[in-house]
């Protein structure tokens, strides 16, 4: 009976957890709305500044996927597919992994996703490139987003949790980075970004990731100073004690006596 007290005391959420879990919400909320409003706006550069070979590899290559594979039932796939490398959808899987006694997974895809923000933002407002929709007349795009097309944050963001959870859990490396390699080639698909944009920001992912798992300690330590549970309760294992007899226990003295 007492164990199963303790199971349930276990499993139960207490109100720390839930305030910490609500603290990410909103700074997962928050980060959304920088990223997409503030810093971006309805900013558009208005000239590429690669060179001209560049460019010229890169648009080709861009219409080749998103005029040469456009089909209607993929550009709905893919539509819905992009949006699960938002910052609020990242946010959402670490949050969800903290609150589901993966705190350590949570904590450090939640590091990762402003680790990347801090990598990425100041490279979008230091090589301001128009998205292609911008430069490209014959550009199918579903949404037209505002900002800097170089480099893709979504790469970036969905590059990192591939690199951190496969090294967590090696066995589904395969699925995450095919995870991350469709988010990306579907920020090229409906028009957001040129093929350039996606790889690099998989690289600046892959070493967000990287930068992330070299300073756990780090990132974990930050995080319980700033009042984050890092470890899990106890297990039912821990909860059972082990059974000693001591020298007033009623069996030993029944024994003295016979």
């Amino acid at each position: 009976m007492k164990n199963a007290e303790d199971d349930s005391k276990a499993g139960s959420v207490r109100p720390r957890d839930a305030l910490v879990g609500l603290l990410l919400v909103a700074l997962g909320a928050a980060a959304e709305y920088v990223d997409e409003f503030l810093l971006q706006g309805a900013f558009q550069p208005p000239v590429d500044p690669f060179p001209p070979y560049i460019l010229s590899w890169d648009a080709r290559t861009f219409l080749l996927i998103n005029n040469g594979l456009a089909n209607p039932y993929l550009g709905w796939v893919f539509n819905i597919l992009t949006r699960l490398g938002s910052t609020f959808f990242m946010f959402v899987i670490g949050i969800l992994l903290y609150v589901c006694r993966r705190r350590r997974e949570g904590i450090l895809i939640l590091a990762s996703i402003v680790v990347g923000t801090f990598v990425a933002l100041p490279l979008k407002l230091a090589i301001p490139r128009p998205r292609p929709f911008a430069t490209i007349p014959t550009t199918i795009v579903f949404d037209k987003e505002a900002g800097s097309s170089f480099p893709s944050g979504h790469a970036v963001r969905t590059f990192a949790f591939a690199f951190i959870a496969s090294k967590l859990r090696p066995r589904l490396a395969i699925p995450l980075y095919l995870f991350a390699c469709l988010i990306a080639f579907s920020r090229v698909y409906v028009g957001q970004h040129y093929p350039l944009d996606a790889f690099a920001g998989a690289l600046i992912g892959l070493l967000v990731g990287y930068l992330t798992m070299r300073n756990e300690r780090r990132v974990l330590k930050a995080a319980s100073q700033l009042g984050a549970p890092i470890r899990n309760r106890a297990s039912r294992q821990s909860l059972i004690r082990p059974c000693t007899i001591s020298d007033s226990s009623p069996i030993l003295r029944f024994r003295e006596a016979s």
